[in-house]
């Protein structure tokens, strides 16, 4: 079995960037079937000379293995994705880093990190749970009814926060930095962070995405205990004895981004400021404070339909009333309008009609099939003569040239996906003499028909499996 991985990873260190993976585990040498035949040989026969040769030639074998990939490593030109290989079969050594995660409420191992080589490994914290890693789990149920704006806005924030950590680590699409310079602040208990990427670098690496709405997953590799001897307060006795002799350890920790203040004109530097929202080990090397310290950190984008809708609520505050009042259904019903002479439905779609043109806000739902789409196309015709009686009524506005006539009305119509505005879009097509209908596509798509690098980031694959635009819409 052979895995595969295609990664973008750039690094602000010179020396890594032609440095590539000699062999998946530096402590494990491959040994030919011929050259294991021979010292299971020498052993049986106990011929130590012959032994003491079998071993030297697989020793020489491994350095003339790193040689030949040294060579093709530095010949190799620096690009945008890195591809890496892991080959598997019955006996491979693979190396795993353990973590531990409640269930049932007590703590079990788990495998943490997976290391395809000593510059590459995959986390599987927040692969396998994105949520606990990225938001808080615990937040306020959605309610049917709202006092307020401000409370409907405190509970589906939390909830937006949760479904966009886990689409983020769904889509399995990130940007791996090497070599990244962290300075800290805060507490143990409270650790934050920042660190600085230039204008330049983000241009060169196609960083196309706002780096002050990401997740992060700090990392940094080859921390041993002996280094924290000196420095007891990092350290508890019981921690003391679980980690006496072992491996060097990765250390993980999970982060999201902040905003930061605009940045003045000319200055070439952007500043990320992170907090760490879970680090599942309590033992913090003190390397991590050092200075010059090189950290490794995995930056997964949020997507721009979480995105938007996480600034639709943040914003809300700033919202009409019309919206606001929604939030927790103070709406005024009052008729505007008794007179419209709309095409004839049947008698359960004419009602739906004439509720929406005449109230501001109306919730028309029912299954498949029972002709919703109809009635959104007759809805669009019904305050397009609506507009037309109020242009009408309007055109004594320009015969006193103090005044400022009003603005064009228009009538913008959203769907949930592309197909449903499609389908709408091609009805209303057919009144174009008379509507002048316009299609407008999302961000997505057109990142999706005009692709740049690094535009597949801020994409969701779910937008992937959408029909392509119609020709006849454009």
């Amino acid at each position: 079995m052979s895995l595969h991985w295609k990664r973008r990873v750039y690094s602000f260190s010179e020396s890594f960037k032609n440095s590539y993976p000699l062999k998946p585990m530096k402590n494990v040498t491959s040994v030919s079937s011929n050259s294991w035949k021979r010292l299971v040989s020498a052993v049986k026969q106990q011929d130590w000379v012959k032994i003491e040769q079998c071993l030297v030639d697989m020793k020489k074998g491994e350095d003339e293995e790193k040689e030949c990939v040294t060579n093709k490593a530095c010949s190799t030109e620096p690009q945008h994705y890195k591809e890496l290989t892991m080959e598997l079969k019955l006996g491979t050594v693979v190396q795993v880093q353990l973590g531990t995660e409640l269930k049932d409420g007590f703590p079990v191992p788990v495998v943490q990190l997976l290391s395809v080589n000593q510059y590459f490994e995959i986390c599987l914290e927040h692969t396998r749970n994105p949520i606990d890693c990225f938001s808080k789990t615990v937040c306020n149920a959605s309610k049917l009814f709202y006092n307020s704006y401000k409370e409907y806005q405190n509970i589906w924030s939390q909830l937006c926060q949760i479904d966009t950590a886990y689409n983020a680590g769904e889509e399995n699409n990130s940007v791996i930095l090497e070599g990244v310079h962290i300075t800290w602040n805060g507490d143990e208990t409270n650790l934050q962070g920042f660190f600085y990427l230039t204008k330049t670098q983000k241009k060169q690496w196609s960083l196309d995405f706002d780096l002050s709405n990401c997740f992060l997953c700090i990392r940094l590799r080859d921390q041993k205990l002996e280094n924290s001897k000196s420095d007891p307060k990092h350290l508890d006795s019981s921690e003391s004895l679980d980690l006496q002799g072992s491996l060097p350890l990765t250390w993980v920790a999970h982060a999201v981004t902040t905003k930061t203040k605009k940045q003045k004109k000319g200055d070439n530097q952007n500043k990320i400021k992170f907090q760490i929202t879970k680090r599942s080990m309590s033992y913090i090397p003190p390397k991590v404070f050092e200075r010059g310290t090189n950290f490794t950190i995995e930056v997964i984008p949020k997507k721009i339909p979480y995105l938007v809708r996480e600034h639709v609520i943040e914003n809300l505050k700033w919202a009409n009333n019309l919206v606001k009042n929604i939030t927790y259904e103070n709406i005024n019903l009052d008729n505007v309008d008794e007179s419209l002479n709309l095409p004839r439905l049947n008698k359960s779609q004419q009602k739906a009609v004439e509720e929406a043109v005449k109230k501001p806000f109306t919730v028309i739902q029912g299954p498949p099939g029972t002709g919703k789409t109809v009635v959104g196309i007759h809805i669009v015709y019904g305050f397009f003569k609506k507009n037309q009686d109020f242009l009408a009524s309007s055109k004594s506005f320009k015969a006193n040239p103090d005044q400022k006539p009003p603005k064009k009305p228009a009538i913008l119509y959203c769907g949930p996906s592309n197909k449903s505005v499609d389908i709408v879009a091609e009805q209303l097509l057919k009144l174009k003499v008379v509507l002048k209908p316009l299609r407008i596509y999302c961000d997505q798509m057109e990142m999706r028909e005009f692709p740049y690098t690094g535009s597949d980031l801020m994409l969701c694959r779910k937008s992937l499996r959408d029909e392509k635009p119609k020709e006849e819409l454009k």
